[in-house]
């Protein structure tokens, strides 16, 4: 994957969390968060994931 994080970056928007998962549909990963795969909330109508869970994820942990 050739997305740049900063290490200190906690959170990501729905947006860049599909793109380190290569995911086209945004209710994937909605669908992901509520069934907790990966770690995320709604915060002033947008969703925000823990880049930490969507790389845990990505690995396969």
């Amino acid at each position: 994957m050739d997305i740049e994080l900063s290490d200190q970056q906690l959170l990501v928007d729905r947006t860049t969390a599909m793109r380190m998962l290569g995911l086209k549909d945004p209710r994937t990963i909605v669908r992901l968060a509520r069934s907790g795969h990966i770690t995320g909330f709604i915060a002033c109508g947008r969703w925000y994931f823990n880049r930490a869970s969507i790389e845990a994820f990505a690995r396969g942990e």
